[in-house]
């Protein structure tokens, strides 16, 4: 091939691919910048899991009310950015802050919320079963095994049965 046809070819496909890269990389994420001690600004991409970012071995709060709409990454040309949701964290507090006043919510309907779901029970019912608070039962082995001791209980009470009224 000619050496400009290659050019040309690499410029039409070079924004293709970088959009597609840019999409597959901010499909399930959330944008997060936490707020640090030292009052710098810390950005950073995070895994979205149900209603909590992981980010750093840390679960942080997601609430619809403060998530707000912004273009990743930032500094790009606008055809090449991606528009992904945004949260406003403090980095030692795992509730997000209002964008407006910069203050964490007030308890109200989403801890309630959050307290009444139906999946945050089972989510706390099965970590505790995962950290060993729970006992799993393997019925599988049990259930055998305790066939086979009613069966022995069974042929004892028999026999002690029938020895006591034969030797009558």
């Amino acid at each position: 091939m000619n050496g400009p046809v290659v050019l040309v070819i690499m410029m039409v496909m070079m924004p293709f691919l970088i959009i597609l890269w840019n999409r597959q990389r901010c499909k399930g994420k959330l944008l997060c910048f936490f707020v640090r001690k030292d009052k710098s600004l810390l950005q950073k991409l995070c895994l979205l899991k149900s209603a909590f970012v992981i980010w750093e071995d840390r679960a942080y709060d997601v609430y619809p009310d403060f998530v707000r709409i912004c273009r990743f990454p930032m500094g790009w040309p606008a055809f090449l950015q991606e528009l992904v949701p945004a949260c406003l964290y403090d980095e030692e507090d795992a509730v997000p802050k209002d964008w407006i006043t910069l203050e964490a919510p007030k308890e109200g309907s989403m801890k309630l919320r959050a307290a009444l779901g139906e999946n945050l029970i089972k989510k706390l019912v099965a970590e505790a079963a995962a950290e060993g608070g729970g006992v799993k039962i393997n019925w599988r082995r049990i259930l055998p095994i305790g066939i086979i001791i009613i069966g022995i209980i069974g042929l004892v009470v028999l026999l002690a049965m029938k020895g006591m009224g034969g030797g009558a």
